[in-house]
């Protein structure tokens, strides 16, 4: 069988964003609902859905890709755990990916420059700020757990991106083969 497809997976934030894409990049399903703090409850389900709507036969897919944060501490669990469960029975590669990047591949337009945030609580987020040029995100400041006031400061003129949906398509056609799969959540 042909192990042609790609699935992504973010749970860092209260959207549960799942892709499967072509390893030319062609989208065959997408979703991106807000669950809240129901990533644990729903992602089987979603998943399930999502291959049925791509379908896609759950051996064909030839790498998973999670977001890795920064994020939510118990919403990452669930995405990597789910990824490593479905890779480990499905064979095939497993990485991880940048979650704020998702954030701005959905949201961000091209030949602008965003800040992806996700609160961090007591007056922080997790930020990075990207450039979106050439079908690609160019980072222009590594994500880091900073006081949401200093990235506001050091980048007034930027787009803002926060609680948007991500869109986990960057995953299955962007993230770097070799990032490893786990958590970073500061």
């Amino acid at each position: 069988m042909k192990r042609d497809i790609q699935l992504g997976i973010d749970t860092a934030g209260a959207h549960l964003a799942l892709a499967l894409t072509t390893r030319e990049g062609e989208i065959l399903a997408r979703g991106a609902p807000r669950v809240d703090r129901q990533h644990a409850a729903l992602i089987v389900p979603h998943l399930e859905a999502l291959l049925e709507e791509g379908q896609v036969d759950g051996l064909r897919i030839g790498r998973v890709t999670v977001g890795i944060g920064p994020g939510s501490y118990t919403g990452l669990r669930v995405g990597i755990a789910a990824a490593q469960g479905l890779a480990s029975a499905w064979r095939c590669e497993l990485n991880g990916g940048c979650s704020l990047a998702t954030l701005a591949w959905g949201s961000l337009p091209e030949g602008a420059t965003g800040v992806a945030v996700m609160d961090a609580r007591r007056g922080n987020v997790y930020a990075a700020t990207f450039e979106r040029r050439e079908g690609t995100l160019h980072v222009l400041e590594e994500a880091a757990k900073r006081p949401r006031e200093d990235v506001q400061a050091a980048w007034p003129d930027a787009h803002w991106i926060e609680d948007a949906p991500p869109d986990a398509t960057w995953l299955t056609s962007h993230a770097t083969p070799s990032t490893p799969v786990t958590p970073r959540y500061w």
